[in-house]
């Protein structure tokens, strides 16, 4: 950065410096999932390749903002934009794994996750309209079937937060941005 710093252009190389190091800023898989795309008044536009995506990074835009600013200086990259708009050339090495309905059908529980199952089912008795809580409560069925689909299938949940994830490391790479 000290060589750029005496040019003229240096805010201009520094604001085009953050669309080459963003997969250094996110990690490997959230860089599979995302693209910096442009930079204007050190607004970073990036897109994603679902709305859960940006969400996630929406959730560690701070983070994100502090590491950019330790790469590039303070200033430079004053906000990040997500845009759930795909991503051009996804890795097909990274399949989105998604079950079958019948196949989620056929998931059987364990009795450690039927029990969990049943007392996160419980808290919904609070919800008096019977609708929404039969709707909830498979929905929560179905994520827990999807959960048991995914651990068989060698995704493994992360030491901090559980999500599941298919990377090499302890942490999934959203708490590994937390990380120092």
């Amino acid at each position: 950065m000290q060589a750029i710093a005496p040019l003229e252009s240096a805010p201009l190389i520094r604001q085009s410096l953050a669309l080459v190091c963003w997969p250094r800023v996110v990690g490997e898989q959230a860089a599979k999932a995302s693209r910096a795309e442009m930079i204007r008044n050190g607004v970073l536009f990036v897109r994603t390749r679902s709305s859960t995506w940006s969400q996630e990074l929406v959730l560690h835009k701070h983070k994100l903002l502090q590491k950019l600013a330790r790469l590039l200086g303070p200033g430079v990259v004053t906000d990040i934009v997500f845009r759930a708009q795909g991503v051009d050339g996804e890795d097909p090495s990274f399949p989105e794994e998604e079950p079958t309905a019948e196949e989620l059908r056929q998931v059987v529980l364990t009795d450690e996750e039927q029990e969990l199952l049943r007392a996160r089912q419980a808290a919904l008795e609070s919800i008096p309209n019977l609708r929404v809580r039969q709707a909830i409560s498979h929905r929560l069925e179905m994520e827990a079937r999807l959960y048991h689909w995914r651990l068989e299938r060698g995704w493994k949940a992360c030491k901090k937060c559980q999500v599941l994830h298919k990377t090499p490391h302890a942490l999934c790479p959203l708490c590994r941005l937390e990380e120092p």
